[in-house]
């Protein structure tokens, strides 16, 4: 499965836009401001209905205009699959299939692995980065992760607003049972991803890939689980209760959970540059590859925006090769002469198309 064909209209800076990707791997270069990045929203909202600059998609309609659409033609072994998204103002997005049916099938649609330029700064970026890439890859390998993730945050809730309430201690203890319930099959729930992935599965690529530069080897992914080790989670809430009931709010718990990254016992964020970090993460997200496709039927997308900034030439490399052994569509952009001449021959891999022209 690969996306074929796009075409936009008025989508952010785009009054009317048609590419062809001819089913290969896309390189989209532009000067800054043409609208690469648009490219790859306007795909993830088409497949999976959301934008990741926004909430609401009316953002996404061009100045002065009633609505946008986005047309998608996908090829499958069995034929050519099309696919259009429609969002006007005022009115929920609407996606349909051939033919003009009002649903589209899961199993019709690729998984989206979007790498957008934030999540390349979850080392040293803030706690939700990391968290985010974590349940994200979380929901897709662990099958009841999600449901028990909105049913603790749906209790989360219930229990922050009873202290904002000032309840009495026997309300309270009534909503820390309902939290420490859920929040044990939570917590099982990420400590099983957390050694399936991070543990074995990354560090596993790591001893298969030897000649890949020294301080990936000494690289190490802590589990913080977002209360004190030593206690329990149903005895870190009882202890945390007054506490709680000062700040309004719970605390600790599974929501507040983090990764933390080691170089050699120091904080990577404190030692690794910013080209050495975006190399890690990269990596990290194309390992998982491995673990998402034994889980799931659909063919992965890859959406990468401005691969090239703060890759030295030797990173750029194995960043592409790397990407390109997923055996995986990628669309991916690049600011126009920044470092796209270091492609070298794995430019041979991709359709190249310029914005700015």
């Amino acid at each position: 499965m690969s996306i074929d064909k796009v075409f936009l209209k008025n989508f952010r800076p785009f009054t009317d836009l048609r590419l062809d990707f001819s089913n290969n791997n896309l390189l989209l270069t532009g000067v800054n401001g043409t609208g690469k990045t648009s490219v790859l929203e306007a795909i993830n909202v088409l497949i999976t209905g959301k934008s990741f600059k926004t909430r609401d998609l009316k953002d996404c309609i061009k100045d002065k205009s009633k609505g946008f659409l986005v047309d998608l033609e996908i090829t499958k072994d069995n034929g050519i699959f099309k696919i259009r998204a429609e969002k006007e103002l005022n009115k929920r997005i609407s996606r349909k299939g051939k033919g003009g049916t009002s649903s589209v099938a899961k199993k019709d649609l690729p998984v989206i692995q979007f790498i957008q330029a934030k999540d390349l700064r979850m080392i040293e970026g803030e706690t939700e980065l990391r968290r985010d890439f974590f349940n994200k890859a979380m929901f897709h390998v662990e099958h009841n992760a999600h449901d028990e993730y909105k049913l603790y945050k749906k209790t989360l809730s219930q229990r922050n607003m009873a202290l904002k309430r000032k309840v009495s201690e026997k309300e309270l203890r009534i909503w820390n049972k309902a939290l420490i319930e859920i929040g044990n099959i939570l917590e099982d729930t990420q400590k099983r991803f957390y050694v399936n992935f991070f543990k074995d599965t990354l560090e596993n690529r790591r001893e298969e890939k030897k000649g890949n530069p020294e301080f990936l080897n000494t690289i190490k992914i802590h589990l913080s689980k977002g209360w004190p080790v030593d206690l329990s989670f149903g005895d870190a809430i009882e202890k945390s209760s007054q506490k709680d009931r000062a700040l309004g709010y719970t605390s600790l718990g599974p929501h507040r959970l983090d990764l933390m990254f080691y170089t050699e016992s120091k904080l990577a964020r404190s030692v690794l540059s910013r080209g050495q970090q975006k190399l890690l993460i990269l990596l990290m997200f194309f390992y998982f590859n491995d673990v998402l496709k034994s889980q799931i039927e659909s063919e992965i997308i890859y959406l990468i925006d401005d691969i090239t900034s703060e890759l030295d030439q030797e990173s750029l490399e194995i960043v592409l090769q790397e990407a390109l052994a997923l055996n995986s569509q990628l669309l991916i952009t690049a600011i126009e002469g920044k470092n796209t001449d270091n492609f070298g021959p794995f430019l041979d891999n991709f359709r190249q198309l310029n914005l700015s022209k």
